[in-house]
């Protein structure tokens, strides 16, 4: 999400929210709201990097063991069904 888009939610979500008889400025509140977007973001772009972290063992994982069944799978393929028939 680009700056200009953040600037434009938090100016919606401050004007909808904003008392127009209010100590606090609405530049402020505008502010305040960027400021936990933006927290907000980095905080979800952290449990994605832990999530990605996670997808590549899961992968890893699949990858040996698809490997290793297939291996199993290739050893009984050349062993005959019968015992003592080649």
């Amino acid at each position: 999400m680009d700056k200009q888009t953040i600037h434009l939610i938090t100016l919606i979500i401050a004007i909808i929210g904003s008392n127009a008889w209010s100590h606090t400025s609405l530049s402020e509140r505008i502010s305040g709201v960027e400021n936990r977007l933006s927290d907000r973001i980095v905080s979800l772009e952290a449990r994605v990097d832990k999530i990605d972290k996670r997808l590549i063992i899961v992968e890893t994982s699949l990858k040996a063991n698809n490997q290793y069944i297939a291996s199993v799978l290739g050893q009984r393929l050349q062993q005959p069904d019968v015992p003592g028939e080649q």
